[in-house]
C-alpha cells in the first residue's frame, strides 16, 4: 500500500511490539503516573477500563497486522478527510464527556481528554479494515471483543465503578492515606 496517512501509516511502519508498548503507556500507563502522582495512589475500579481497554487494545494491534499485509482499502479510508473527521468526532466526544463529567482528578481528565479521542479515533478508521480485509477469525474476535468492552461498561456504569472516587467510598479513603491519619 502506497501513501497510507494518519493511524494506517503510524500502524504500518512501527513495529507491533512498539505500537503495544506506547499504546499501553498512553492509556494504562499514563492513568497509573497521574492518579499516584496527583492522588497519592493508584487505582482504577472499572472492569472497562482495565479489562475493556485492554480488548480494544488487542483490536487495534489486529487491524495493525492486517494493514502490514498490504490489502486494499476503500477510497474512501483512503483520504486525509476521512481521517480528519475521526480526529474531530474523537475531540467532540472527548469534550463533550469531559463537559458533561466535569472530572476533579487529573487522570479522569486525561482519560476523556486523551484516550476517549483515541480509541474513537482508532475505532472508526480501523474497524472498516477489519471488517473488510480481516479473515472470519479476525472479524468474530473484533466482534466479541468490542461487544466484551460495551458490556463491562454498562456493568461498570450500573455498579457504580464509573465514579471511581466514589465507589465504596474510595476517594474518602484516598484522602486519609494522603493526610497520614
Amino acid at each position: 500500500m502506497k501513501n497510507l496517512i494518519g493511524g494506517y501509516w503510524v500502524l504500518v511502519n512501527l513495529p507491533i511490539w512498539a505500537t503495544a508498548i506506547i499504546l499501553y503507556m498512553i492509556t494504562l500507563g499514563a492513568i497509573f503516573v497521574l492518579r499516584d502522582k496527583f492522588e497519592g495512589l493508584f487505582y482504577n475500579t472499572s472492569y472497562s477500563a482495565m479489562l475493556g481497554d485492554g480488548a480494544l487494545l488487542v483490536v487495534v494491534l489486529m487491524a495493525a497486522e492486517i494493514l502490514k499485509r498490504g490489502v486494499l482499502l476503500p477510497e474512501w479510508a483512503q483520504g486525509t478527510k476521512f481521517h480528519w473527521v475521526a480526529v474531530c468526532l474523537g475531540v467532540v466526544l472527548g469534550i463533550v464527556w469531559y463537559t458533561m463529567d466535569d472530572p476533579v482528578q487529573w487522570a479522569d481528565s486525561y482519560h476523556h481528554l486523551v484516550i476517549a479521542p483515541l480509541l474513537c479515533y482508532l475505532g472508526i478508521t480501523l474497524l472498516p479494515v477489519i471488517f473488510r480485509n480481516g479473515t472470519r477469525v479476525e472479524v468474530i474476535s473484533t466482534l466479541v471483543l468490542v461487544a466484551l468492552w460495551a458490556t463491562l461498561v454498562v456493568y461498570d456504569s450500573k455498579t457504580g465503578r464509573l465514579d471511581q472516587r466514589n465507589y465504596r467510598s474510595l476517594g474518602r479513603c484516598l484522602d486519609i492515606i494522603k493526610s497520614g491519619r
